[in-house]
């Protein structure tokens, strides 16, 4: 009888790992268009890297900020998402929660059927199809539903809006990134309209380049995301300051610190 119970314990508890590991944690809910930056962030996580597979992807209720897990192939055990989750509500200023476990996803809206899988096989132009037609691409379906989290960001981006503007041109940066024993020294180039922008920066030692996206508000701060060709990636916040310089905050998917000062124009 005592060999029995041990048996069903182990069961339980091989179950537990192996089927629940997303249990309890919050899954995010309503209308949301996902930035450029974040589909290609999605695209990166879906494709998995060597031995590693897609795990859980977190999002933002406005799609600027997200960040996703990778697990050993084969073993894709329980996991605590919750410090990802506060991180994103902290600095994205907005509610933030699980978008998709594994190739599912999860986030609830007016227009994703109840089966929404995306294959890793499928090509970028097919993932952002699919991503659209579930609304969560391009341009919002319209919705009866009351989101509370997304209203004041529409109402706030249509002032900024009104306000047209473009800027282009090249900064110095200096970088440190954990991992690398010394600063990274450069020039990032930077394409911006109406609050929102791309940028470029090669890596020293001929390590590769990263370039990737940036969004701000009207207070001066906003959010980063960067991809590599050397498979690094990162994201984080960042500030604009009075006389012009912008600093900037973050991590990579390996949780390593990412900072940055960008020089001002003078």
């Amino acid at each position: 009888m005592g060999l029995m119970k041990k048996i069903l314990i182990i069961l339980f508890l091989t179950l537990f790992c192996n089927s629940n590991s997303f249990a309890g944690v919050k899954i995010g809910k309503g209308e949301v268009v996902m930035s450029e930056g974040t589909v290609d962030w999605f695209i990166k996580y879906i494709r998995g890297k060597k031995n590693m597979k897609p795990m859980a992807f977190i999002m933002s209720a406005n799609g600027e900020w997200s960040s996703y897990w990778y697990c050993p192939e084969g073993s894709c055990r329980a996991a605590n998402f919750m410090p990802t989750i506060r991180k994103c509500e902290e600095e994205s200023g907005t509610t933030c929660g699980l978008f998709a476990r594994r190739y599912s996803i999860i986030w609830k809206n007016d227009f994703k059927p109840k089966k929404a899988r995306i294959k890793s096989k499928w090509s970028d132009q097919e993932i952002k199809d699919k991503l659209k037609e579930w609304g969560f691409y391009g341009v919002p379906k319209s919705s009866t539903s009351n989101v509370e989290d997304t209203k004041p960001k529409i109402t706030k981006k249509k002032k900024e809006e009104t306000k047209t503007y473009e800027i282009k041109g090249e900064r110095s940066i200096a970088l440190s990134w954990e991992g690398y024993d010394e600063l990274i020294a450069g020039t990032v180039k930077f394409d911006e309209k109406n609050y929102k922008g791309t940028l470029n920066l090669p890596l020293p030692n001929n390590d590769g380049n990263c370039s990737g996206s940036y969004s701000l508000q009207t207070n001066g701060k906003g959010t980063w995301q960067i991809t590599c060709s050397n498979d690094m990636s990162a994201a984080g916040t960042l500030k604009w300051k009075k006389e012009g310089s912008v600093t900037g905050f973050g991590s990579d998917h390996n949780n390593k610190k990412v900072k940055f000062t960008v020089s001002s124009n003078s």
